[in-house]
């Protein structure tokens, strides 16, 4: 049975393999597009890892906002450097419909990881086109930023999928199934084995 920890701005879902799965905060007034269920589900279903962040109070200073999303970055960037995660998946909520899928990353690795997701969702979901993603920041992991041998992050592959209302309601079981298989192909893509076939959903079948 995997282990949760619970912290005061998020849960850590403890798994295996190398790819994390992630959600960022909400305030109270965008609960809507809140994306911890999902995470969590998904995590659980294909024994990854996950940082799953709580909603957060409308009514926050400043510094109590930057202080927990530092403290939420600095969960993954342990994460990265602990377990050796190979992958960041971070899965958000949008207002507009269907699914949006960015990449942080450039090279053939990236592609072959991007290719992969939407593998998974094109045959099921609207997804949108590629636009240009010049300068898109999902995760400021510190070895992402700096030279290639100052630290463990600076392969890591740093995913943003965001769903639409559709994708984060009535069709949320499917897309914590498919998730599910997605985080099985990326970790056999990295030279992970999970012990077993009882992770995967069949849902790419």
């Amino acid at each position: 049975m995997p282990v949760k920890i619970i912290h005061p701005h998020h849960t850590e879902v403890v798994g295996e393999g190398l790819v994390l799965l992630f959600s960022p905060h909400v305030t109270t007034s965008k609960r809507d597009l809140f994306t911890g269920h999902i995470v969590e589900e998904a995590a659980l279903l294909s024994k990854s890892w996950a940082i799953v962040a709580k909603e957060r109070k409308q009514l926050q200073s400043g510094d109590e906002t930057e202080s927990a999303d530092a403290t939420l970055e600095k969960s993954v960037q342990d994460f990265v450097e602990e377990y050796g995660i190979k992958c960041v998946i971070a899965i958000r909520g949008a207002a507009e419909p269907g699914i949006t899928v960015k990449s942080q990353g450039v090279g053939s690795e990236s592609e072959e990881i991007l290719d992969i997701i939407r593998s998974g969702l094109e045959p099921h979901f609207s997804v949108k086109p590629e636009v240009d993603q010049s300068g898109n920041k999902v995760l400021r992991l510190q070895g992402n930023d700096r030279e290639p041998d100052n630290s463990s992050a600076q392969s890591v592959q740093i995913i943003q999928i965001e769903l639409g209302p559709e994708e984060r309601s009535f069709r949320k079981d499917q897309i914590v199934n498919i998730v599910a298989d997605i985080v099985g192909l990326i970790n056999a893509k990295l030279g992970f084995s999970v012990r077993g076939d009882e992770g995967s959903s069949g849902a790419l079948d």
